[in-house]
């Protein structure tokens, strides 16, 4: 495993704007070395790893906010790494590296997943301004966004994704999983459901079952294995959608 390289300070250093790191994935030193000190010149918290094997590590281990993929963009260890950010790393924004004028690599890179692309050999400048422009979008997007362990929830798109699985809500269901995850390891009551979610605190009795058929299938769509229930009954009291469940490994 190669350590990450941190020059004119530690990666514990604080990035620009208190941004997470930055990470470059390329497999040539120089290159790499060129990307990594024009980025923390302008005060960004940057490692480098050389390998798709060692990015994987990186990104279980530090806050990343940009991924930068250089020459492996389009291997086969380059698709994989696209598409285990798309699944597990979705927040993170990917900025892919290859030939200049080369469409066929924007096409194949942008098709698995990449956020943006660009020339292996881009100025200091065009680097710095593609970096900040992601940046910006995830900033713009993370308030939109909620992630609980593998279950994240895009709050604009109205889409919802289980590990790399979306998940298809209605609109009710949708709002439900919403007001739970804006809940997490509280109780709910069926009264706060009526208020809140249907909008109709005077007709508690009669929406009790409709909010039960509810949860049932938004209970069904979220079940990772027969054993875990995603969302707990607490008989007499409400419903519970406790984090704990989503942190566990998938069947």
């Amino acid at each position: 495993m190669a350590v990450a390289e941190s020059e004119n300070g530690s990666v514990a250093e604080q990035g620009r704007g208190g941004t997470g790191v930055i990470l470059i994935v390329e497999a040539q030193a120089e290159r790499a070395r060129v990307m990594q000190r024009a980025l923390q010149r302008h005060g960004y918290r940057c490692v480098v790893m050389r390998t798709t094997e060692e990015a994987f590590f990186c990104l279980a281990t530090e806050a990343i906010s940009v991924v930068i993929i250089g020459s492996e963009v389009v291997s086969r260890s380059g698709k994989k790494l696209l598409e285990v950010l798309q699944g597990r790393f979705r927040h993170v924004a990917k900025l892919a590296l290859g030939p200049r004028d080369c469409s066929a690599h924007a096409v194949t890179a942008l098709a698995a997943g990449a956020d943006d692309v660009a020339s292996l050999d881009l100025p200091e400048d065009e680097l710095l301004a593609r970096v900040a422009a992601l940046l910006r979008r995830n900033a713009e997007t993370t308030a939109l966004r909620k992630c609980i362990g593998d279950l994240t929830i895009d709050i604009g798109m109205h889409r919802v994704w289980l590990g790399s699985r979306e998940i298809s809500l209605t609109t009710k269901e949708f709002e439900l999983l919403l007001y739970l995850i804006q809940h997490v390891n509280e109780v709910v009551t069926p009264e706060m459901l009526a208020r809140d979610v249907w909008r109709e605190p005077n007709r508690i009795t009669p929406l009790q079952s409709v909010i039960y058929v509810h949860l049932s299938n938004l209970r069904r769509k979220l079940k990772q294995n027969e054993q875990i229930n995603p969302i707990r009954t607490i008989r007499g009291v409400g419903y519970q959608l406790g984090d704990s469940l989503f942190l566990l490994p998938r069947e």
